[in-house]
């Protein structure tokens, strides 16, 4: 296995981290990158509280490199368990019912999917570039997690995710929260395939949970900027297995902040946590059988200027050479159903489950 502690690709370029790496802190992080003339690089957690996992290695490579221009074929694994999930609908139904009685306005609820394998028998390296292949327009990562993560000696982080949260070059930021989506369950491209999109532009659930999302990154954002631009309506973005509802937003941070800052500023967001923030945390923990660590939490780097790139932790699974834990979330409003909730987040572990070269959705009963 030759994947080094860090690997951030979007398109043909990549970034790496190359020789020994030197844990830091977020307080001492941005000094020992500048020290070292390197970069920070790792993971933020869901949960804001709680200790990021971050390294600057000797050196950052930026790289040209190809995409592979075919998936290869891995091992099948031995068994699969968590397609169907009677405890994640049940956590909606109750979401719902909170929701109605006014208790909060939106939650974002995740679930797992194990899928086990002989010893070694998964080819992290492989499963790297067929995400880098499936998922050309996403921000393909891989980050070497600390020993014992989820019971895991050696495992990595890896996924592809299609949501930028903070981007920055020179004082110029760049965000493009996602929040309502469809799933793509027509041939791509089809006139039944853009009447999903457009479907989704209308539709007034999905509209109003993004409406939720832009608003609350416009107050977080407001406060750290010199100028901050939104479009006054979202946009569609598409993935192979979803349609997104996005808003590419642009600004200009105050003197002395720097690409983490801004990061820092945003997370969690609603389409990631739920509304309002504190009230939704709470209840992730009740109802989630789970600890989320770093999934909804945040990937990237940040180099010795303090311009950098950060992506929202999706479409992702913990995955070692026997093991691989897929995650997948969907936002739940007032109106959602605990059904097809549980489709989406089937539709979304396939995002990761294509690169596996496994079906993520329940079987279907004859």
């Amino acid at each position: 296995m030759s994947l080094p502690a860090f690997s951030f690709a979007v398109g043909e370029r990549l970034i790496r981290s190359a020789g020994e790496i030197t844990p830091v802190t977020e307080e001492n992080a941005f000094e020992v990158a500048r020290a070292k003339g390197s970069a920070v690089m790792g993971l933020i957690p869901f949960d804001p509280s709680r200790p990021a996992h971050l390294f600057v290695p000797d050196s950052m490579e930026v790289i040209d490199s190809p995409v592979p221009q075919e998936s290869v074929e891995l091992a099948q694994p031995v068994t699969i368990a968590g397609r169907d999930n009677l405890g994640f609908r049940r956590a909606v139904s109750t979401a719902v019912e909170r929701m109605k009685a006014g208790q909060l306005r939106k939650i974002v609820l995740s679930r797992l999917l194990f899928a086990h394998y002989e010893p070694g028998a998964l080819n992290l390296d492989a499963l790297y570039d067929n995400l880098r292949e499936q998922q050309r327009d996403a921000f393909i990562f891989s980050v070497q997690l600390p020993e014992g993560e989820r019971g895991m000696e050696h495992s990595y982080l890896m996924g592809a995710s299609p949501e930028l949260i903070f981007g920055t070059e020179g004082s110029a930021f760049k965000t493009h929260p996602l929040a309502g989506s469809a799933p793509r369950i027509a041939v791509p491209d089809s006139e039944e395939d853009i009447a999903i999109g457009e479907f989704l532009m209308i539709s007034p659930k999905d509209r109003g949970e993004h409406k939720t999302v832009i608003d609350d990154i416009r107050a977080r954002l407001t406060p750290i900027s010199e100028e901050l631009n939104i479009p006054t309506a979202p946009s569609l973005l598409k993935t192979p297995q979803l349609w997104h509802l996005g808003t590419p937003i642009s600004g200009v941070l105050k003197q002395g902040l720097n690409c983490l800052d801004g990061a820092r500023a945003i997370h969690p967001t609603p389409a990631i946590c739920g509304t309002p923030t504190d009230t939704a945390r709470e209840m992730i923990s009740e109802l989630e059988d789970f600890d989320r660590s770093f999934f909804g939490g945040l990937v990237g780097y940040m180099d010795a200027e303090g311009n950098g790139q950060w992506a929202l932790v999706l479409r992702c699974a913990q995955v070692d050479e026997q093991t691989a834990i897929l995650y997948a979330g969907a936002g739940i409003v007032a109106e959602s159903d605990p059904v097809l909730e549980h489709t989406e987040t089937g539709t979304k572990l396939g995002s990761f489950g294509r690169a596996l070269g496994i079906d993520t959705l329940p079987e279907r009963k004859a």
